[in-house]
């Protein structure tokens, strides 16, 4: 993979999204400071608002998996330790650190001490899932009753809408301001428009 390439094209797309927008920035700053009641007018037919708790009202189902996992839980049970016991062995084993890191760091071109904190981190991590998944692996196949316990206490329900809230609520305070205010923020926006659009023209002229 070519990554100076794709980095190269995504500073780019930044660049001309930056363009764009400021563009519409400027149009907007030359509305506030000579039509602020044709920008309000148009605020007025744009402003609708989207509610997500229709959006959201589907995750709000809850699906109980537990009595499938307990009717195979020798098969689930076999499975998971295989599968932890692999983990275990891999990056324990199987893994050649450094052999690792030089590959790792060639290709994404990260300094040898970053990817080997991230690299030791991934195990540490990968190893302390196996070990958990194993302990959970055993007790499902010689004691599965002593999971109940740990289930009602881990099985707490998170309710998104109820997070998601604060959210519903409407709030006019931004746009009062910028309306009650209109001349100075337009300035405001034009001069950081003009800024950001010259800024970035020369970029891009000094690119090519």
């Amino acid at each position: 993979m070519n990554h100076p390439l794709i980095q190269s094209w995504l500073l780019q797309s930044a660049v001309i999204f930056l363009i764009v927008g400021s563009l519409a920035a400027l149009v907007v700053g030359a509305l506030l400071v000579f039509r602020p009641q044709r920008l309000q007018r148009i605020g007025a037919l744009l402003n609708r608002w989207v509610s997500t708790r229709n959006f959201d009202k589907n995750l709000e189902r809850s699906f109980s998996i537990d009595p499938w996992f307990y009717r195979y839980r020798k098969i689930n049970g076999t499975l998971t330790l295989l599968g932890a016991l692999y983990v275990v062995f891999f990056f324990t084993v199987q893994l050649d650190r450094e052999a690792a890191i030089a590959g790792l760091a060639k290709s994404f071109r990260y300094p040898h001490a970053l990817v080997g904190a991230l690299l030791d981190a991934l195990v540490l991590s990968a190893l302390t899932g196996a070990l958990c998944a194993a302990f959970v692996a055993i007790f499902m196949l010689l004691r599965p009753s002593s999971l109940r316990g740990f289930e009602q206490e881990a099985n707490q329900w998170l309710s998104l809408r109820r997070a998601l809230k604060p959210l519903e609520t409407p709030r006019e305070d931004m746009e009062n301001f910028v309306l009650r205010n209109a001349r100075q923020v337009g300035i405001f926006l034009l001069l950081g428009a003009l800024y950001t659009r010259v800024f970035m023209l020369s970029w891009l002229i000094y690119q090519g």
